[in-house]
Parts: C-alpha cells; sequence; structure tokens
C-alpha cells in the first residue's frame, strides 16, 4: 500500500489553475503581451503546481503518513 497525497485531486486542479492565472496577471502587469503573457503563464503556472506536488508526494514518502481512511484501517 503506498501512500496518497492529502486533500482531492480537484483541489491540486484548482492550485494549478490559480498559478497559472496568477502567473498570467503578474506577466500581464510587466508589460509583457497577452499571447506571450499566456504562454509563459502556462508553462511557469504548471511547472511550479508540477514541482509542489513533486514535494508533497516526497515530503508524505518520507514522512511515511497515510492521512486518508481505506477499508482496512477501519476494521
Amino acid at each position: 500500500m503506498g501512500t496518497t497525497l492529502p486533500r482531492t485531486p480537484i483541489e491540486w486542479y484548482m492550485l494549478g489553475f490559480a498559478l497559472v492565472v496568477g502567473n498570467i496577471f503578474v506577466l500581464l502587469m510587466t508589460d509583457h503581451g497577452i499571447v506571450p503573457a499566456v504562454a509563459m503563464g502556462l508553462f511557469y503556472g504548471l511547472g511550479m503546481a508540477l514541482v509542489i506536488l513533486l514535494v508533497v508526494a516526497g515530503w508524505h514518502s518520507f514522512r511515511g503518513t497515510d492521512d486518508t481512511a481505506d477499508a482496512e484501517s477501519t476494521k
């Protein structure tokens, strides 16, 4: 049995979306064009989300904790 990430998948997708939108907003505020801002925002926002996901997965693997309740743990 492997450990799972905390929270639900939709919360991880929302984090990625928030990072993309935040990056696009910052790039637009710093005088980038709309097309480069969207392209760079997608690239860097999803890259940041992936790094956060890998850090959290590594942390949970290192700690060896599992915050989810499964059928075997309730027996």
